[in-house]
């Protein structure tokens, strides 16, 4: 795996932190920054799935469905992204 990579997936991990850390006070994470790192996250799981890299796009899938539990827009944003990964196909493609 590259180093880009792991970096990118080190700094979602903090994005994840420091988001659940702030959620609900008055200094949460910038609603707009996160709608747009949960939708470039799972872009990125997209990218693996076109790729057939299918652990790499779970993973990534993985994290910009938790990542969108954290944006407050009453889950729509998380109910989205299940339903779009539940869609993928694995076999057969």
């Amino acid at each position: 795996m590259s180093s880009n990579i792991e970096t990118a997936e080190n700094m979602i991990d903090q994005v994840i932190s420091m988001a659940r850390d702030v959620k609900g006070k008055p200094d949460a994470y910038p609603a707009e920054e996160l709608e747009w790192i949960v939708t470039s996250t799972f872009n990125r799981a997209v990218d693996f799935y076109c790729a057939l890299q299918d652990d790499m796009c779970r993973k990534w899938a993985e994290q910009a469905i938790t990542l969108a539990e954290l944006v407050e827009d009453d889950g729509h944003l998380h109910q989205l992204l299940q339903n779009k990964f539940m869609g993928l196909t694995w076999d057969g493609r």
